[in-house]
């Protein structure tokens, strides 16, 4: 029959489970970059296809190095990353050329939504990283 010990034992591994979540990190980034990659093909310009495609998921990151170059339709030449990121994401900052950056909730047109909105993705991975550790708490409390 259970008893405290048992109770005590599952919610150390429990615990432990939770807080290992590396592995967690680097899917939901991982999630996160397909999705972005994802909402960039369907842009109307090529820069968020560029960026995308020069972006990794690493160490539980979604990052892009600034120094790297990149290859899209438009341009002869490939340029790097961090030139065109910002404008890729945000649009212009300059009024000659559409409305000015809004910050906030919702803002950016393609990597932002792939955090901040909805994205089976990341719901995947975390559910599967609770059922891991619950899974766990209830092997070590049990005969």
């Amino acid at each position: 029959m259970p008893d405290l010990d048992d109770g005590a034992r599952a919610m150390l591994v429990m615990r432990r489970e939770i807080l290992d979540s590396k592995a967690t990190e680097q899917k939901v980034a991982r999630a996160i970059l397909d999705q972005a990659r994802s909402n960039a093909r369907r842009s109307p310009t090529p820069q968020a296809r560029m960026v995308a495609a020069g972006m990794v998921a690493r160490r539980g990151v979604v990052i892009g190095f600034a120094s790297k170059r990149v290859f899209g339709s438009g341009s002869d030449r490939p340029v790097k990353l961090g030139f065109v990121a910002f404008g890729s994401e945000f649009g212009s900052t300059h009024r000659q050329f559409g409305a000015p950056w809004t910050h906030g909730p919702g803002s950016g047109y393609w990597l932002h939504p792939a955090a901040e909105g909805r994205n089976p993705g990341i719901d995947k991975a975390e559910e599967d990283y609770l059922d891991h550790a619950i899974d766990a708490a209830i092997r070590s409390a049990g005969p």
